[in-house]
C-alpha cells in the first residue's frame, strides 16, 4: 500500500504522459476537424454521442463502397481470401489516428488502402478528435467501434484491430462483450493487438482512470476488467477472445509500468517489448524529475518498435510468429528502441 500511495503522489505531482501527448501529426496528412474528411472515411460533422455508433457504421460502409472494394452484385463469399483491413484505434487525448500510427504502419509495410482509423468523434460527438478521445468513456468507445466495424463487415473482408493505450482497452471491452454473446460485429474480426493498454485492476486500475477527473493524467475511459453479477465476479481478460473467435495478443513495454498492467490473466497472450532503458522505479529513485518524460517515452516506444510491427504484420497474415518474448521469458539482450524522443517533438508539458 505504501508503494501505491507513493505512485499516486508521483502521478499527481508530476503527471505521467502517455497516449495523450499531442503527437506531431503526419505532415503528409491534413488536419482532421469537425466537418472535415476523415482519412479512410467520409465527412464527420459534430454529432450527439448517442448516435455515434450508427454514424460510425454508415461512415465505414460509405467509405468501403466509395473505394470500390466490390461490385454491386458481388457476393460476400467472393471476398474471402483477401488481405484483412486493419483498423487502428488511438488513445486518450491523441491527435488524429493516421498521425499517431504513421510510423507503425510504415514499419508494418501496410498498404495505405488497407488501413482504417477509428474516430473518437463517433463516440463522443465532439468537434475535435483529441478532445473527443478524452471525453469518450470506454463504453461509448466500444459502442461506436462496434458500429464502425458493422459497416466494414459489408465489404466482406476480414478485419484486424490494433489499439494503442486507451484504444487497446476499448477493444478489450468490445471483445469481452462478444465473448459474453452480446450482439455485435465479432464475425468479421479475426484478431486484435493491444499495445501497452491500461487494463489493470484494483488500485492500479483506479490510477489509470484518474484522467476522467483531470485530463492531463492517464486515463482508461473507466475500463474495469472485473465484471460482477448474481453468479459472482469474473476477470474479462481471462481467455479474452476465445469464446468469440478473436485471436488477441497484448504487447507491452514493462518499463512504462504505470500505463499498462502488471498481472497476466490466464489465457491472455502477453508479449514484452522492453525498449531497453530504465524503468519507472529506477528512474523514480535516481532521477525523479524525469519520471514523466521517461514513462511517456516508454509508453510510446511500442509504436516505434520494429519487432512489434513485425508481430502485428504476421498476425494479420494469420501467423503467430513473433520474436518478442512472452511474459516470463528472458528478453533478448541489448535491445534499445529509438522511439518518439528522437522521431517526434513531444511537448511533455501536455500529458495524457
Amino acid at each position: 500500500m505504501t508503494a501505491a500511495l507513493v505512485l499516486a503522489l508521483v502521478l499527481l505531482a508530476d503527471p505521467v504522459p502517455g497516449d495523450g501527448i499531442r503527437l506531431a501529426p503526419d505532415p503528409r496528412l491534413p488536419a482532421v476537424g469537425a466537418g472535415s474528411p476523415v482519412p479512410g472515411g467520409p465527412t464527420v460533422p459534430p454529432l450527439p454521442a448517442a448516435v455515434g455508433g450508427a454514424v460510425a457504421g454508415l461512415a465505414a460502409l460509405a467509405a468501403t463502397r466509395a473505394r470500390g472494394r466490390r461490385g454491386a452484385g458481388e457476393a460476400r463469399g467472393e471476398a474471402e481470401g483477401e488481405e484483412p483491413l486493419v483498423v487502428f484505434v488511438s488513445g486518450h487525448g491523441s491527435a488524429s489516428a493516421p498521425g499517431v500510427f504513421s510510423h507503425l504502419v510504415a514499419l508494418m509495410g501496410l498498404d495505405s488502402d488497407r488501413a482504417r482509423y477509428f474516430d473518437y468523434r463517433w463516440a463522443d460527438g465532439g468537434r475535435e478528435h483529441g478532445r473527443a478521445s478524452e471525453q469518450a468513456s470506454i463504453d461509448e468507445t466500444a459502442d461506436a467501434l462496434d458500429g464502425y466495424l458493422a459497416g466494414l463487415n459489408e465489404s466482406g473482408r476480414p478485419v484486424y484491430l490494433v489499439g494503442f493505450s486507451k484504444g487497446g482497452a476499448g477493444i478489450a471491452e468490445l471483445v469481452a462483450r462478444w465473448d459474453r454473446g452480446e450482439p455485435g460485429a465479432a464475425h468479421g474480426v479475426i484478431g486484435a493487438a493491444l499495445l501497452d493498454p491500461p487494463m489493470a485492476s484494483g488500485f492500479h486500475g483506479w490510477l489509470q482512470s484518474l484522467g476522467t477527473l483531470w485530463g492531463p493524467i492517464p486515463d482508461d475511459g473507466g475500463y474495469d476488467p472485473i465484471r460482477c453479477d448474481l453468479r459472482g465476479c469474473v476477470d474479462t481478460r481471462r481467455h479474452l477472445g476465445r469464446a468469440s473467435g478473436v485471436e488477441v495478443m497484448v504487447v507491452r513495454n514493462p518499463q512504462a509500468a504505470i500505463t499498462n498492467f502488471a498481472d497476466v490473466p490466464e489465457g491472455l497472450r502477453v508479449y514484452e517489448a522492453s525498449d531497453g532503458k530504465p524503468g519507472f522505479l529506477p528512474t523514480l529513485l535516481t532521477r525523479p524529475w524525469q519520471v514523466g518524460s521517461r514513462v511517456a517515452e516508454a509508453h510510446l516506444a511500442v509504436l516505434y518498435d520494429p519487432r512489434v510491427a513485425a508481430c502485428i504484420a504476421a498476425a494479420t497474415a494469420g501467423s503467430e510468429s513473433c520474436s518478442l518474448p512472452l511474459v516470463g521469458q528472458r528478453p533478448a539482450a541489448g535491445v534499445v528502441v529509438h522511439g518518439p524522443g528522437s522521431a517526434l517533438k513531444v511537448p511533455l508539458n501536455r500529458v495524457l
